[in-house]
């Protein structure tokens, strides 16, 4: 299993989802139990689950990303969270209790809604749960490109979000999918037209794989599959969204998951699709620059006339008196209005306004 990990997770430098693991270990279980499959589910929710809780010392490093299931919800500050184990670390992390009340951050970015002078490219991924790993890469800024996944077959928002994107500036959709038939089902049917939703623009869709080219390069595992009903209907869906000969008879009773590669795999092939490409930084016309330049010049003057003004408030505020039953006054407030917390309870005492 620590072979496994330090595989995955290129010798543990990068997040690993367990699925990459199993396909780690996979070969070598499969050699000792003598056996044609693993169970995925089995591997990922008990195997690797009881490894981890039996050798803590030895796996106490380990950043393994689990996909979130259900969520978590705080009360009056309407923050809700998936129960996935890059939400939680977030949720967990220090947050200040107290702040100066007249602290505004000023943001040193463009204001921008939307692709236009933030990106020309999305990097689409047919699956969830690869964010942590991507995130920790930094890759969405270090090449100004959205990243956008789904759960299997699109839905007609996803359409209807690259449909928009396509008229906006988005110059390139680059698709990545597992080398299966519902990869290139996907692949063929994310920019087309059905019944529930009639595309308005042409959506400039590129295949960056997987492709069989790219599995036979890095010597990536593959998996036995039973195809289910008319093998022929089958083969006529995938030469209709651009498979080979070769990939359609590989595909009869294989497949290869994009969870095959390792960590580093998986960000050195999308770099290098990134490079074939030629995805670059996005930078706007000068009239653009010039007016966010100004801009910066102006936040720079406002946070120093703030900071003199928090100075000012600060010291009043030190001085300013409370209610000397202030305690007893919101225990009020708290029985007339259970629905309320403690602090907006003050501040509906403190400023009347407020309520």
């Amino acid at each position: 299993m620590e072979e496994a990990y330090l595989k995955a997770s290129d010798r543990g430098t990068l997040p690993a989802k367990p699925r990459q693991i199993m396909y780690a270990a996979r070969p070598d279980i499969l050699r000792m139990t003598g056996k044609d499959t693993l169970d995925d589910a089995y591997f990922t929710q008990t195997l690797l689950v009881d490894y981890v809780n039996e050798q803590r010392d030895l796996c106490a490093d380990w950043d393994i990303v689990w996909d979130a299931r259900g969520t978590f919800g705080e009360p009056h500050t309407g923050t809700e969270i998936p129960l996935g184990t890059l939400e939680v670390r977030q949720y967990l992390g220090d947050r200040p209790l107290f702040g100066s009340v007249v602290d505004i951050k000023l943001k040193d970015r463009f204001p921008t809604n939307g692709p236009e002078n933030r990106y020309e490219t999305i990097l689409f991924i047919e699956k969830e749960g690869f964010e942590p790993l991507l995130k920790a890469a930094n890759l969405a800024e270090r090449f100004d490109v959205a990243i956008m996944s789904t759960k299997g077959m699109s839905v007609t928002a996803a359409r209807l979000l690259l449909d928009r994107l396509s008229s906006r500036g988005v110059g390139k959709i680059l698709v990545l999918h597992d080398f299966d038939i519902s990869g290139f089902s996907i692949l063929g049917t994310l920019g087309t037209s059905n019944r529930r939703y009639q595309f308005e623009n042409v959506a400039p869709l590129i295949d960056i794989g997987l492709r069989l080219g790219d599995i036979q390069a890095m010597s990536l595992e593959s998996e036995p599959v039973a195809v289910p009903g008319n093998w022929s209907r089958r083969a006529a869906t995938l030469r209709r969204h651009w498979a080979s000969e070769d990939e359609i008879t590989f595909l009869r009773n294989r497949r290869v998951e994009l969870n095959a590669m390792t960590s580093r795999q998986f960000l050195d092939f999308i770099e290098a699709k990134f490079v074939e490409h030629s995805i670059s930084k996005t930078v706007p016309d000068n009239s653009t620059i010039e007016k966010h330049a100004r801009r910066v010049i102006e936040q720079q003057k406002t946070e120093q006339a703030i900071a003199q003004v928090a100075k000012e408030i600060a010291e009043q505020v030190t001085i300013a008196k409370l209610p000397t039953d202030l305690r007893e006054r919101i225990e009020t407030e708290l029985n007339k209005h259970p629905e309320l917390s403690w602090d907006a309870a003050i501040a509906r005492i403190i400023h009347p306004g407020s309520r």
